[in-house]
């Protein structure tokens, strides 16, 4: 009984921290979401001793007492405003980075490139970069649309649900929000932070964030929907995209996503899933390389090729995932299927869905297979797991190459005898 009684009492604290990291997320105003191209990203130097409860700083939080700009910090973005006619629309101090992090507007009529370079000759400025946009890159179980899913006959998942469902891996699901309430994630998925908005009713017309998130975590077994790759994962939710119209996918920026990459990092992600594709970006590669020092597996959709110019695939040691079914793919990168995908929609519903952001969910749902079994795997033995497993499958869209889950659990382990679907 007491046993029970402290896992409770942790698990409302855990909340309560979840809730708190939501309510603290420090937003942009809208015009810079609108036109980031009035905007930049400023990183200053803002040594200090890690304390706990602080700017994203610790698994319990980050605002509020502990770690903050500094006064010395703070006189440089005046300086700089000054000096630059720049004007400060957002701050957030990383604690992870020990640096104080701003957005400035830059000043009517002049060319950011020109600031930029400007600001980047000064010697008390670590990064200075644009305020850079990412897009989303859009049976045997008793789930009524299991039959429908060709992506988990060409996975493998139903063999490899026999000796692993992730149970208890963490995945944070950087994107759009997630609707909460969904009933097929039987509520196993937390918001860990919103940094959109601060109306947390706009999360359950979240369209892409919960495909996503369905792709991984839908429950198994439970006589409705589809059934999600990891179905016992703990997944958290960082809501760092907005929906856009154009595309029916997400929008994302610079700050918004390392506010949530920070807020991960916190959150003790062991899977970060990043369903985007966007330029080169110093502070969020910075933050990346920070979540891989923690042992965190990032996971990134690509396109048909992956440079250095590109985010997030083109990092280190991010796994970097195209969808099968489109030709000409370079060969290093890790495929699973992103056409006519059934996953979760808003307000309970289930649709088809397209992209590599999907095949991105579903090598997110096979790491965590993988990490349930063995929590010491790494980056690059992963990604040789999951090469090893490829092999082809005959689809309505043809003959694809993709991962294949459970002869990837049988690298790991040869008597399980988990074999190809």
């Amino acid at each position: 009984m007491r046993a029970t009684l402290i896992a409770i009492a942790s698990a409302a604290f855990a909340l309560i921290g979840m809730m708190a990291n939501s309510a603290a997320a420090t937003l942009m105003p809208a015009e810079a979401l609108a036109e980031p191209e009035h905007f930049i990203v400023v990183t200053i130097a803002n040594p200090q001793s890690a304390r706990s409860g602080t700017v994203g700083g610790t698994s319990r939080g980050y605002q509020s007492g502990g770690y903050r700009a500094s006064p010395a910090a703070l006189a440089i973005v005046n300086d700089l405003s000054r000096d630059y006619g720049l004007t400060s629309v957002s701050e957030w101090p990383i604690e992870q980075l020990q640096v104080h992090c701003i957005v400035f507007r830059i000043p009517a009529g002049s060319s950011r490139n020109d600031v930029l370079q400007r600001l980047q000759q000064n010697d008390r400025v670590l990064i200075a970069q644009p305020l850079n946009e990412f897009a989303s890159a859009s049976s045997e179980y008793d789930d009524p649309y299991a039959k429908l899913q060709e992506n988990v006959r060409a996975l493998g998942v139903r063999d490899a649900h026999r000796y692993s469902k992730g149970h208890g891996v963490r995945v944070a699901v950087i994107d759009t929000g997630v609707d909460l309430d969904h009933p097929d994630f039987s509520g196993r998925v937390t918001l860990g932070g919103n940094y959109v908005d601060a109306n947390l009713d706009t999360l359950r017309s979240d369209r892409h964030g919960t495909q996503v998130a369905g792709l991984i975590a839908a429950a198994a077994n439970n006589g409705i929907g589809i059934v999600g790759v990891a179905p016992e994962v703990k997944l958290l939710s960082f809501k760092a995209c907005w929906h856009d119209d154009a595309s029916n996918g997400g929008r994302c920026n610079s700050f918004t996503l390392a506010q949530a990459l920070a807020g991960a990092i916190a959150a003790r992600a062991q899977i970060i899933n990043l369903s985007l594709i966007g330029p080169a970006d110093p502070l969020l590669t910075a933050l990346v390389e920070k979540a891989i020092e923690a042992r965190a597996i990032v996971v990134g959709a690509a396109g048909k090729e992956v440079s250095s110019n590109t985010f997030p695939a083109g990092l280190q040691n991010v796994i970097a995932v195209a969808e099968s079914e489109t030709q000409n793919l370079n060969e290093e990168l890790l495929r699973a299927p992103g056409r006519d995908l059934v996953t979760l929609v808003p307000q309970g519903h289930y649709d088809f869905a397209s992209g590599s952001s999907l095949a991105t969910a579903q090598v997110s749902g096979v790491v965590a297979l993988l990490l349930e079994l063995n929590r010491r795997l790494g980056t690059g033995e992963i990604i040789r797991i999951l090469q090893a497993s490829m092999d082809q499958h005959e689809t309505s869209h043809g003959g694809v190459v993709s991962i294949n889950a459970c002869k990837a659990i049988a690298q790991l382990n040869p008597r399980k005898g988990c074999t190809a679907e």
